[in-house]
Formats: C-alpha cells, sequence, structure tokens
C-alpha cells in the first residue's frame, strides 16, 4: 500500500512560525531532526500518536507538511483552516492512495475552505445474489471546483467516475496554485522535524 501525502503552507515566517501554530492547536511530545522521512516513527512505537513531518526542503515560500490521515482524509481540516485563518495564507492538500486510488486536493484561504476534492473507492458486493460487484472510484466531494485553475477540475460531476488524482496531478494542481519547488537545497541535505502529535 502506497500513499503520498503533502500538505504545503505559503509561509514567509518560515517553519518555525509554522510550528508554534501547530503546537498551540495539537498535543505535540518529542520533536526530532532526522535526515530522511520516518512517518510511522511515533505511531509504530506508541498506539495513541502520530507522526507529524514538517520541512522546508522544496520550495522558498512553502512549508511541507507530511499528515497521518489514518483513514480521514478530513481529520485535519479544523486544525489547517485555523492555521490559515491565524497566518493569514494559503494552505494546498494533496493525497493520493495508490491501492486503492482515493485521493484529495484542497485549498485553505486565510481561514475558509476554497475548494476540496475528493475521489472516493468503493467496493460493495450484494448477498444473496449473483449480480456484479460495486467497485468504482468516483467524485464524492467537488466543493468549490468551478474556481480552480485547472480545466480537468473545473469539468468534474459530483457522482461520476474518476481517475483524476495521482502524484503528477497533485504537483500540476500545487503549481496552477502558485506552489514552486525553487530551493536550491541540494536533495541529500534535506532535513526532516518529526513531530509526535498525541491522540
Amino acid at each position: 500500500m502506497s500513499s503520498f501525502s503533502q500538505t504545503n503552507i505559503k509561509c514567509g515566517g518560515g517553519l518555525e512560525l509554522v510550528l508554534s501554530e501547530i503546537k498551540k492547536l495539537m498535543p505535540i511530545g518529542e520533536e526530532k531532526w532526522l535526515e530522511e522521512k520516518k512517518e510511522w516513527l511515533s505511531s509504530s512505537q506508541i498506539k495513541d500518536r502520530n507522526t507529524i513531518v514538517i520541512s522546508k526542503n522544496q520550495s522558498l515560500d512553502w512549508v511541507e507538511l507530511e499528515l497521518n490521515f489514518d483513514g480521514n482524509i478530513y481529520i485535519y481540516d479544523e486544525y489547517l483552516r485555523r492555521i490559515s485563518s491565524a497566518l493569514g495564507t494559503q494552505i494546498l492538500i494533496g493525497y493520493y492512495q495508490s491501492t486503492t486510488g482515493e485521493g484529495r486536493l484542497a485549498k485553505f484561504d486565510e481561514g475558509r475552505l476554497e475548494m476540496s476534492f475528493y475521489k472516493k473507492y468503493v467496493y460493495f458486493k450484494f448477498h444473496g445474489d449473483d449480480s456484479p460487484p460495486i467497485d468504482r472510484i468516483y467524485v464524492a466531494d467537488n466543493f468549490g471546483v468551478n474556481s480552480a485553475k485547472i480545466e480537468m477540475l473545473r469539468a468534474s460531476r459530483f457522482g461520476a467516475d474518476s481517475n483524476l488524482i495521482d502524484h503528477d496531478f497533485i504537483d500540476e494542481y500545487f503549481k496552477s496554485e502558485g506552489w514552486q519547488r525553487n530551493s536550491d537545497i541540494d536533495y541529500f541535505d534535506w532535513k526532516y522535524l518529526h513531530l509526535e502529535e498525541h491522540k
């Protein structure tokens, strides 16, 4: 099972400012700087812990956040909305689960949810009959897509089948919203702050 999760927070004040807002909203325990990302660092050791990974490796103007959605892609929305409001900034979410094909794109701007697109996987087999199972990926949320800068998002229809989100499309979406991969930090020098979130 492979998943990709990246949340970008536009913040000229940098990582420390984002970190201070996170600490106001979430109970954070141990903090560790590591040279590689270990998304399950805290959650693999203790069941009531999650790992949040925060970095500023890819972009000069955006802070990257990796969240463990733990089966609920909306679980961090209120936290992100509040951070967006407190910092008066934009936050972009990109999530993709390649095993099921599920994915989500979202945008918060100064505390408001501006756009949320979610493609959901469903499998259902009726009991007691020979009818084929329902096995599909469909648009389960398309709030605000009419203002998206990408035509394929604007054209999405609620309830329709969809294969829109993958890694490349998430990157295209981020770029359409002003995010740029413009950091001059060499990939081999990237560092990640791992936060232990207490559930």
